[in-house]
């Protein structure tokens, strides 16, 4: 293999690359996975503050503070 060969393999490969960047830089691209992250991110969150509310949750409702609003809240509720 000389040297012209692999200059020509490597401008091909090259090329290849160049378009794929071309395609992840697309606004169409970029807005779908700006999308697909905020969904994602929104799922992880609300699950991670439901095991945080949880395990938490027996530790905060003996704070007084915390009791009197959440008895409260729940009157509010069942009175509709």
């Amino acid at each position: 293999m000389n040297i012209e060969d692999q200059n020509d393999k490597i401008i091909k490969q090259l090329e290849i690359l160049n378009a794929g960047i071309g395609r992840q830089n697309s606004t169409k691209h970029v807005i779908i996975t700006g999308i697909i992250y905020g969904i994602g991110f929104f799922i992880g969150s609300a699950v991670l503050a439901t095991l945080a509310l949880g395990i938490l949750g027996p530790i905060l409702g003996e704070i007084s503070w915390v009791g009197e609003n959440f008895d409260r809240g729940t009157s509010i509720l069942q009175s509709r």
